[in-house]
Protein backbone atom coordinates (compact mmCIF):
# COMPACT_ATOMS: atom_id res chain seq x y z
CA UNK A 1 0.00 0.00 0.00
CA UNK A 2 1.51 3.22 -1.21
CA UNK A 3 1.96 5.15 1.83
CA UNK A 4 1.74 9.36 0.80
CA UNK A 5 2.94 12.38 2.70
CA UNK A 6 1.06 15.49 1.94
CA UNK A 7 3.74 18.08 2.95
CA UNK A 8 2.95 22.16 2.79
CA UNK A 9 6.19 24.23 1.79
CA UNK A 10 4.01 26.62 0.05
CA UNK A 11 3.22 30.74 1.88
CA UNK A 12 0.33 30.93 0.08
CA UNK A 13 -1.78 27.97 1.62
CA UNK A 14 -2.49 27.63 4.91
CA UNK A 15 -1.36 24.22 6.98
CA UNK A 16 -4.98 23.60 7.71
CA UNK A 17 -6.14 24.68 3.70
CA UNK A 18 -3.91 20.98 2.73
CA UNK A 19 -5.09 19.13 5.28
CA UNK A 20 -8.86 19.53 4.74
CA UNK A 21 -8.01 18.55 1.29
CA UNK A 22 -6.75 14.97 2.11
CA UNK A 23 -10.21 13.77 2.79
CA UNK A 24 -11.15 14.36 -0.85
CA UNK A 25 -7.66 12.32 -2.11
CA UNK A 26 -8.45 9.96 0.40
CA UNK A 27 -12.12 9.01 -1.41
CA UNK A 28 -11.03 9.89 -4.88
CA UNK A 29 -8.04 7.45 -4.91
CA UNK A 30 -9.82 4.67 -3.19
CA UNK A 31 -13.26 4.65 -4.06
CA UNK A 32 -13.03 6.50 -7.33
CA UNK A 33 -9.98 5.24 -8.72
CA UNK A 34 -9.65 2.09 -7.70
CA UNK A 35 -13.24 1.46 -9.42
CA UNK A 36 -11.83 1.64 -12.41
CA UNK A 37 -7.77 1.48 -12.75
CA UNK A 38 -6.18 -1.47 -10.72
CA UNK A 39 -3.89 0.73 -8.55
CA UNK A 40 -3.21 -0.61 -4.52
CA UNK A 41 -5.20 1.08 -1.88
CA UNK A 42 -3.55 3.94 -0.56
CA UNK A 43 -2.98 6.15 2.67
CA UNK A 44 -2.41 10.09 2.82
CA UNK A 45 -0.76 11.72 6.04
CA UNK A 46 -0.07 15.41 6.15
CA UNK A 47 3.31 16.58 7.25
CA UNK A 48 3.78 20.82 7.72
CA UNK A 49 7.26 22.53 6.43
CA UNK A 50 10.30 20.91 8.07
CA UNK A 51 9.37 18.01 9.21
CA UNK A 52 10.53 14.98 7.17
CA UNK A 53 8.02 12.58 6.27
CA UNK A 54 9.21 8.59 6.45
CA UNK A 55 12.05 7.16 4.09
CA UNK A 56 9.85 4.90 1.67
CA UNK A 57 6.64 7.41 1.26
CA UNK A 58 5.56 8.87 -2.00
CA UNK A 59 5.37 12.42 -1.48
CA UNK A 60 2.43 15.63 -2.38
CA UNK A 61 4.37 18.51 -2.10
CA UNK A 62 2.29 22.05 -2.15
CA UNK A 63 5.47 24.81 -3.10
CA UNK A 64 4.87 28.34 -4.05
CA UNK A 65 6.17 28.57 -7.53
CA UNK A 66 6.89 26.33 -10.41
CA UNK A 67 10.50 25.45 -10.77
CA UNK A 68 9.57 24.55 -14.61
CA UNK A 69 8.56 27.14 -17.40
CA UNK A 70 4.33 27.33 -18.10
CA UNK A 71 4.31 23.88 -15.46
CA UNK A 72 1.15 24.46 -12.85
CA UNK A 73 2.07 20.92 -11.28
CA UNK A 74 3.76 18.02 -12.23
CA UNK A 75 4.98 14.78 -11.03
CA UNK A 76 8.30 13.00 -10.94
CA UNK A 77 10.63 10.88 -8.75
CA UNK A 78 12.31 11.67 -5.19
CA UNK A 79 15.62 11.19 -4.38
CA UNK A 80 14.32 7.93 -3.20
CA UNK A 81 13.46 7.11 -6.65
CA UNK A 82 9.47 7.24 -5.49
CA UNK A 83 7.31 9.26 -6.65
CA UNK A 84 6.28 12.94 -5.99
CA UNK A 85 3.66 14.97 -7.01
CA UNK A 86 4.86 18.65 -7.13
CA UNK A 87 1.68 21.11 -6.94
CA UNK A 88 3.40 25.43 -7.28
CA UNK A 89 0.14 27.27 -5.21
CA UNK A 90 1.32 31.07 -6.29
CA UNK A 91 1.51 29.69 -9.93
CA UNK A 92 -1.64 27.60 -9.85
CA UNK A 93 -3.68 31.00 -8.23
CA UNK A 94 -2.39 33.46 -10.50
CA UNK A 95 -3.52 31.16 -13.29
CA UNK A 96 -7.29 31.19 -11.40
CA UNK A 97 -6.69 27.93 -11.39
CA UNK A 98 -8.14 25.25 -8.75
CA UNK A 99 -5.23 23.43 -6.12
CA UNK A 100 -7.30 20.64 -5.12
CA UNK A 101 -8.04 20.00 -9.17
CA UNK A 102 -4.25 20.62 -9.47
CA UNK A 103 -3.40 18.15 -6.75
CA UNK A 104 -5.58 15.88 -7.38
CA UNK A 105 -4.76 15.64 -11.21
CA UNK A 106 -1.27 14.71 -10.50
CA UNK A 107 -2.45 12.62 -7.57
CA UNK A 108 -4.27 10.08 -10.04
CA UNK A 109 -1.98 10.56 -12.67
CA UNK A 110 1.14 9.60 -10.09
CA UNK A 111 -1.49 6.60 -8.98
CA UNK A 112 -1.84 5.42 -12.39
CA UNK A 113 1.53 6.01 -14.00
CA UNK A 114 3.93 6.18 -10.83
CA UNK A 115 6.88 6.39 -12.79
CA UNK A 116 6.18 8.74 -15.96
CA UNK A 117 6.56 5.97 -18.60
CA UNK A 118 2.77 4.61 -18.57
CA UNK A 119 1.35 4.46 -22.58
CA UNK A 120 -1.35 2.39 -24.23
CA UNK A 121 -1.24 1.03 -27.71
CA UNK A 122 -4.66 2.05 -29.79
CA UNK A 123 -6.20 -0.52 -32.60
CA UNK A 124 -3.97 1.57 -35.63
CA UNK A 125 -0.46 1.36 -33.71
CA UNK A 126 -0.37 4.42 -32.24
CA UNK A 127 0.75 4.24 -28.65
CA UNK A 128 -0.67 7.57 -26.31
CA UNK A 129 0.76 8.75 -22.75
CA UNK A 130 -0.55 6.97 -19.74
CA UNK A 131 -1.67 10.75 -18.32
CA UNK A 132 -5.49 9.98 -17.59
CA UNK A 133 -6.08 13.49 -16.08
CA UNK A 134 -4.81 15.30 -19.22
CA UNK A 135 -7.33 14.90 -21.59
CA UNK A 136 -10.14 16.04 -19.43
CA UNK A 137 -8.28 18.48 -17.08
CA UNK A 138 -9.89 21.92 -17.28
CA UNK A 139 -11.50 22.47 -13.95
CA UNK A 140 -14.68 22.45 -15.52
CA UNK A 141 -15.23 19.28 -15.72
CA UNK A 142 -14.38 18.61 -12.40
CA UNK A 143 -16.18 17.35 -9.31
CA UNK A 144 -16.83 18.00 -5.86
CA UNK A 145 -15.78 14.93 -2.89
CA UNK A 146 -17.28 16.68 0.48
CA UNK A 147 -16.84 20.07 -0.94
CA UNK A 148 -13.60 19.97 -2.47
CA UNK A 149 -13.14 19.57 -6.24
CA UNK A 150 -11.14 16.80 -7.63
CA UNK A 151 -10.18 16.43 -11.18
CA UNK A 152 -11.64 14.32 -13.88
CA UNK A 153 -10.21 11.17 -15.21
CA UNK A 154 -10.35 9.47 -18.12
CA UNK A 155 -11.04 5.28 -17.94
CA UNK A 156 -9.01 2.42 -20.12
CA UNK A 157 -11.95 3.05 -22.53
CA UNK A 158 -10.73 6.30 -23.42
CA UNK A 159 -7.55 4.55 -24.92
CA UNK A 160 -10.27 2.18 -26.37
CA UNK A 161 -9.77 -0.77 -24.25
CA UNK A 162 -12.61 -3.49 -25.56
CA UNK A 163 -13.04 -4.99 -22.41
CA UNK A 164 -12.99 -1.83 -20.10
CA UNK A 165 -15.82 0.08 -18.64
CA UNK A 166 -18.54 1.84 -21.22
CA UNK A 167 -17.82 5.60 -19.64
CA UNK A 168 -14.40 7.15 -21.46
CA UNK A 169 -14.25 9.39 -18.65
CA UNK A 170 -15.39 9.01 -15.20
CA UNK A 171 -17.66 11.71 -15.23
CA UNK A 172 -19.11 11.19 -18.19
CA UNK A 173 -17.59 14.41 -20.22
CA UNK A 174 -16.33 12.52 -23.35
CA UNK A 175 -17.67 10.71 -25.56
CA UNK A 176 -15.63 8.54 -27.37
CA UNK A 177 -11.86 7.21 -27.46
CA UNK A 178 -8.98 9.44 -27.68
CA UNK A 179 -10.90 12.62 -27.41
CA UNK A 180 -9.58 15.63 -26.05
CA UNK A 181 -12.08 18.09 -24.43
CA UNK A 182 -11.27 22.19 -24.39
CA UNK A 183 -8.79 22.81 -21.98
CA UNK A 184 -7.09 19.53 -22.14
CA UNK A 185 -4.54 17.92 -24.20
CA UNK A 186 -3.14 14.38 -25.32
CA UNK A 187 0.34 13.29 -26.24
CA UNK A 188 0.70 10.50 -28.94
CA UNK A 189 3.87 8.72 -30.19
CA UNK A 190 5.20 9.50 -33.55
CA UNK A 191 7.90 7.38 -34.91
CA UNK A 192 9.43 9.98 -36.75
CA UNK A 193 8.46 13.03 -34.47
CA UNK A 194 8.33 11.75 -31.39
CA UNK A 195 5.74 12.46 -28.32
CA UNK A 196 3.38 15.11 -29.94
CA UNK A 197 0.60 16.87 -28.25
CA UNK A 198 -3.17 17.02 -29.50
CA UNK A 199 -5.16 19.47 -28.01
CA UNK A 200 -8.81 20.32 -27.37
CA UNK A 201 -10.47 23.56 -28.14
CA UNK A 202 -8.98 26.69 -26.97
CA UNK A 203 -6.40 24.91 -24.85
CA UNK A 204 -4.57 26.73 -22.47
CA UNK A 205 -1.51 28.57 -23.76
CA UNK A 206 0.47 26.85 -20.97
CA UNK A 207 -0.05 23.73 -22.89
CA UNK A 208 2.53 24.67 -26.08
CA UNK A 209 3.09 22.32 -29.24
CA UNK A 210 6.96 22.71 -28.55
CA UNK A 211 7.79 20.63 -25.47
CA UNK A 212 9.18 22.63 -22.79
CA UNK A 213 12.11 21.68 -20.04
CA UNK A 214 10.47 19.72 -17.05
CA UNK A 215 7.11 19.12 -19.20
CA UNK A 216 5.32 15.94 -19.04
CA UNK A 217 6.29 15.13 -22.96
CA UNK A 218 9.78 16.41 -22.78
CA UNK A 219 10.82 14.37 -19.21
CA UNK A 220 8.75 11.45 -21.14
CA UNK A 221 10.93 11.73 -24.04
CA UNK A 222 14.46 12.14 -22.29
CA UNK A 223 16.59 9.24 -22.30
CA UNK A 224 16.87 7.87 -19.54
CA UNK A 225 21.17 8.82 -19.25
CA UNK A 226 19.33 12.34 -18.79
CA UNK A 227 17.03 11.54 -16.09
CA UNK A 228 17.77 13.47 -12.71
CA UNK A 229 15.87 12.76 -9.40
CA UNK A 230 14.12 15.57 -7.46
CA UNK A 231 16.54 16.32 -4.34
CA UNK A 232 15.08 17.94 -0.82
CA UNK A 233 17.42 18.18 1.71
CA UNK A 234 15.44 18.82 4.96
CA UNK A 235 17.21 20.64 8.14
Amino acid sequence: MPQIAVINESTAIANAAVQAMLPAFTQQWNSDLRSIWPVEAASFAFFPSGQAPPSGTWWVVFLDNSDQANALAYHDLTNEGLPISKVFAKTIQADSASLSVGATHEICEMAVDPWLNGAYQDPSGTFWAGEICDPVEDDSYGYTIAGMLVTDFVTPSWFAHADSPAEVDFKGHATKAFQVLTGGYAQKFDPKKGWVQVTGASAKKSKRAKPQPGSRRERRARLSCNWKRSERKWP
